[in-house]
């Protein structure tokens, strides 16, 4: 009876064991494949801002402005290096839309949505940097609610993104005043 029940121990404490072990196993696998997920997901949006860099030189407006929209990467980031590639690939967008609004209304830029698309991208990369320092060791709670404001950030993005574009085919449209 006693073998059956150190036997018993035995057998729980070898399956916690692994189940650590394959833990740990997993962990270290996912980081870098993870990683890799992440760098091909932003090298896509980079690749619809040269795409869109392209139609503009063609002079397809419509469906560039469609391809620097979708050049936006507004997925939270989990490698340093990476969030400020994303911060600098957001400000070269944001530049492209500018000019291109620059040169439809022959020299001035008008669009009102476009302070609050640098606000917001602004604060993304804020929440970003706070994201990355809480997953070096804050508690879970403050990693899944810096988590949650990233998502919420992206959501008002999305929706001031889209008003951008539109105020830029608005300004294609607009008679230029001389």
């Amino acid at each position: 009876m006693l073998n059956a029940l150190l036997a018993a121990i035995l057998v729980l404490v070898s399956v916690g064991v692994l189940l650590y072990l394959l833990r740990l196993l997993f962990n270290a696998a996912s980081l870098p494949l993870g990683g890799v997920l992440e760098r091909q997901r932003f090298a896509r949006c980079a690749t619809r801002a040269r795409r869109a860099d392209a139609m503009l030189q063609r002079g397809d407006l419509d469906a560039a402005l469609r391809q620097l929209r979708a050049a936006f990467y507004l997925h939270t980031v989990h490698n340093r290096t990476l969030s400020s590639t994303v911060a600098n690939h957001h400000t070269a967008l944001l530049s492209r839309l500018i000019g291109i609004t620059n040169d439809l209304q022959g020299g001035t830029v008008r669009l009102l949505s476009l302070a609050k698309a640098d606000r917001l991208l602004t604060e993304r990369s804020a929440l970003q940097r706070r994201f990355l320092l809480a997953k070096q060791g804050a508690r879970r709670e403050r990693v899944r609610e810096i988590a949650d404001q990233l998502q919420s950030n992206g959501r008002e993005l999305e929706s001031a993104l889209q008003q951008l574009v539109a105020e830029v085919r608005a300004s294609q449209q607009a008679p230029r005043v001389h």
